[in-house]
């Protein structure tokens, strides 16, 4: 036990942790892979089954074809299609909340693994993907962004190209204590383009941890957008959901 340790604690110096154990509770994975989650947490984790809507990418009820927040959104949210392996739901919130702000080196592999499936299960082939940018300060608080550390895995697991396009230029009030109209306004020219070459004529994964109104990542979406993509897509960890 003193020796795994030993060995964890140099390999997170340098930054290469890879614990062996499930990340959330320390059990034995469930596949036998390092850093993949046990079978308990796994079957614990709320997943959105079919039929989906393919505006938000949340679970469908009833017979409508698209879920009660997209029916009755004030506009049509500026993504082709969108997809998002979780309901923000039980133990999906604890996860999603040690993702973002304790164990994001820890669970960007198992996610990221999981995202990817989630995009092939989803039909969706992008040319590029993209993280949804924190501003400089709160990256600079939290130490990484959660979304970025999701890219580079799902672009190891898909051998799909990862770029940062996106730049957050505008210091934003935390989506989550906003209702909708205060978080478009928050959002108000809140991304701007780095390079807008490796924009044009692509087709854009749009990645992020939650989405909740969609206000964040359509704001994001219209930014690659104007700038030259063809069309963006996006996928979330997670989808809150109106009850």
């Amino acid at each position: 036990m003193f020796l795994k340790r030993q060995i964890s604690s140099f390999f997170r110096f340098f930054g290469l942790y890879v614990p062996l154990n499930c990340p959330m509770c320390g059990g034995i994975p469930f596949d036998g892979s390092p850093n993949m989650f046990c079978k308990d947490c796994f079957e614990k984790l709320p997943f959105i089954r079919n039929p989906v809507c393919p505006g938000c990418g949340g679970e469908l009820y009833g017979i409508l074809d698209v879920c009660p927040d997209c029916l009755h959104a004030e506009k049509k949210f500026p993504w082709k299609r969108a997809a998002a392996l979780f309901k923000m739901d039980g133990s999906a919130k604890e996860v999603i909340y040690q993702y973002k702000y304790r164990k994001g080196p820890e669970l960007a592999r198992p996610l990221g693994r999981l995202a990817a499936g989630c995009l092939e299960n989803a039909g969706i082939k992008p040319d590029l993907i993209v993280p949804t940018p924190l501003h400089w300060f709160r990256h600079l608080q939290r130490g990484y962004n959660q979304a970025e550390l999701l890219c580079n895995v799902i672009g190891q697991e898909t051998g799909i190209p990862v770029r940062n396009l996106l730049r957050r230029k505008k210091w934003t009030r935390q989506q989550a204590r906003l209702d909708r109209k205060q978080r478009i306004r928050n959002l108000h020219q809140a991304f701007s383009i780095i390079d807008s070459t490796n924009c044009r004529n692509r087709c854009i994964l749009l990645v992020d941890d939650v989405m909740t109104t969609g206000s964040t990542l359509s704001a994001a979406a219209e930014t690659l957008l104007g700038a030259g993509a063809a069309e963006v897509d996006v996928l979330v960890l997670a989808r809150r959901q109106r009850d």
